[in-house]
């Protein structure tokens, strides 16, 4: 039979009375019904977040489209001109990367409907500059709206989403960016064969229309997008009780400091010391911008680099696509695996070192069909990393505050990454850019080399905190064996804590252990009775003072042993 699950007995959001004075009333759930509360906010928030972010990187790397379409023509740019197009870009985005601390002061919908809006408008506006000095401050602006979104938006992911559950989920939102890039060049193709037949320059024609989706979605975030799973309109009354079961299982069996955002949104000043003073924040953050100079730069040069091969402009745009596509599958794949093993650093280690083969090939090779194929190892390499890594930055923070820091880090030394990552690849080094490409594989393999350093760093953590566990668990009245046989009738030892509920388990499941395998959570009177008026008696809602209290005992041994507990790295 399989580990059981740990009932979790919480307060409702506001607390209660004591109990002497007020009954208490708990909720019993299933397994199945958390499982099937995940699914739900995976298809009403998953979608939408993921199309908001290939807009941004719609907007944000057709430039390269836009230069193959004519751009470079038109102003006469230089190939240094055109690198300051996209530093431009980079140098807002790093030095508005603060902005993203208003995650948890501004409501969502209300912060990211602002600007989504803006960067949708300043994109457009692109397609109507006459010199180069305008798309220049217009490239900064638009950094300015893109540095206030993504950023931010793994951090956003954490408020609904577990620890085991987040990577996944961030692939899927960082599985946009491929995905972006191999829509951008089909995109680009056929808006510019439409173009051609207009009198208006291809280019103009490319800019306005891409910029526009990302405006009209401005509308749809405002009325669609949730600030908090307990304010998401998408869910009922139980589904948000459950919400809360999860926010309090995250604090007793995770260690971390969530609240639910029923009460408004916090944000502590010593925590955010805290993350400044740890290392390893820095080194994930080196990790970022090592990967961040091949992701930046290979979305906006591939259709050149293609194009250098031999290529017509037109077809290179099309011929852009699908590394990409192959790279959004691998993304997707690869971190729902990394979820399910809870492991970070062997993945990251594993695809950087194929990005940097694939670099390697691409610098000494010339061979098109050889450099080619190895573009696909690139793409796929480079974009699962820095999906990984975020996931991993997040991961290792313990509360909302320290989350957040950790991200405007990540990304503040991060997106450093960009502004070196555009300036690699000059027309003087065509058709094979070797420096260029050389620098990259150098970066991804530096990727890999920190990843196992903070990997063991973490672990010998890890086993510092617990033998302090084992110390403190000995320490107590009762050892570790009394206290397993004293409360298995109605929890599982916190040592199996970490085996949490898996789907594959549920089968091999006592359905006698009630206990084990169900969780309960405390709500009001008012909470049972509009449940009960909603589903009558499909519903199990427990007011017996005996099983009450054997619950509420059973959770006080539990939470005693917690104290114990530490938060633990994900490796």
């Amino acid at each position: 039979m399989s580990t059981p699950e740990i009932s979790a007995v919480v307060e409702p959001a506001g607390g209660e009375a004591e109990p002497s004075k007020v009954k208490k009333i708990l909720l019993r759930f299933s397994p199945k019904e958390e499982h099937a509360l995940v699914n739900k906010i995976d298809w009403n928030l998953m979608p939408l977040v993921k199309t908001l972010f290939i807009l941004a990187f719609l907007d944000r790397s057709n430039i390269g489209n836009a230069r193959i379409a004519g751009l470079e023509e038109s102003f006469n740019l230089s190939s240094n001109q055109y690198d300051w197009l996209l530093t431009a870009f980079y140098i807002s985005y790093f030095g508005f990367e603060w902005i993203g601390f208003l995650w948890n002061i501004v409501p969502a919908h209300i912060y990211v409907a602002v600007c989504i809006f803006g960067w949708g408008f300043f994109a457009s506006l692109q397609s109507a500059v006459t010199n180069y000095i305008s798309l220049f401050i217009l490239r900064f602006i638009l950094g300015i709206g893109e540095a206030s979104f993504g950023p931010g938006v793994p951090m956003y992911l954490s408020f609904f989403y577990q620890r085991k559950e987040l990577g996944f989920r961030t692939g899927l939102f960082m599985s946009a960016a491929p995905l972006s890039t191999a829509f951008a060049g089909t995109l680009a193709y056929f808006i510019t064969k439409f173009a051609d037949k207009t009198p208006i320059d291809s280019w103009r024609v490319l800019l306005f229309v891409e910029g526009l989706p990302s405006m009209a979605m401005a509308l749809v975030v405002w009325h669609y997008l949730p600030d908090r799973p307990s304010t998401a309109k998408f869910l009922n009354l139980k589904e948000k009780i459950l919400v809360r079961s999860r926010y309090r299982r995250r604090i007793e069996i995770d260690g971390e400091q969530v609240v639910d955002g029923s009460h408004g949104h916090g944000f502590n000043m010593q925590e955010v010391f805290q993350v400044l003073q740890d290392p390893k924040v820095y080194v994930t953050s080196s990790m970022f911008f090592l990967a961040n100079i091949a992701y930046s730069s290979m979305p906006v040069f591939l259709p050149v680099i293609l194009r250098e091969m031999g290529y017509e402009s037109i077809t290179a745009q099309g011929m852009s696509a699908p590394p990409y596509i192959v790279a959004y599958i691998t993304v997707i794949a690869v971190t729902f695996y990394s979820d399910k093993k809870k492991s970070r650093a062997e993945f990251i280690v594993f695809f950087a070192s194929m990005a940097c083969a694939g670099y390697v090939v691409l610098a000494v090779s010339r061979e098109t069909f050889v450099r080619y194929l190895a573009l696909f190892f690139v793409t796929s390499g480079f974009f699962t990393v820095v999906a990984l890594v975020i996931a991993w930055t997040v991961n290792n923070q313990s509360s909302e505050s320290a989350k957040g820091t950790g991200v405007v880090m990540l990304n503040t030394i991060g997106q450093c990454g960009p502004i070196v990552g555009t300036r690699l690849y000059p027309d003087s080094d065509g058709p094979y850019y070797p420096h260029g490409m050389g620098i990259c594989a150098l970066s991804m393999l530096l990727v890999a080399i920190l990843a196992i350093l903070l990997r063991r760093h973490m672990a010998l953590l890890n086993a510092q905190s617990e033998k302090e566990e084992r110390y403190n668990l000995v320490s107590a009245d009762e050892d570790e064996a009394s206290f397993r046989a004293s409360t298995d009738s109605v929890v599982p030892s916190a040592l199996d804590a970490d085996e949490e509920y898996d789907e594959e388990d549920e089968e091999f499941q006592d359905e006698d252990d009630t206990h084990h395998t169900l969780f309960y959570e405390t709500i009001s009177q008012a909470e049972a009775r509009q449940l009960r008026e909603q589903y009558g008696f499909d519903i199990e809602i427990i007011d017996d003072d005996k099983t009450v209290d054997d619950v509420m005992k059973a959770k006080a041994k539990f939470i005693a042993r917690k104290k114990a507990i530490k938060f633990k790295y994900m490796l």
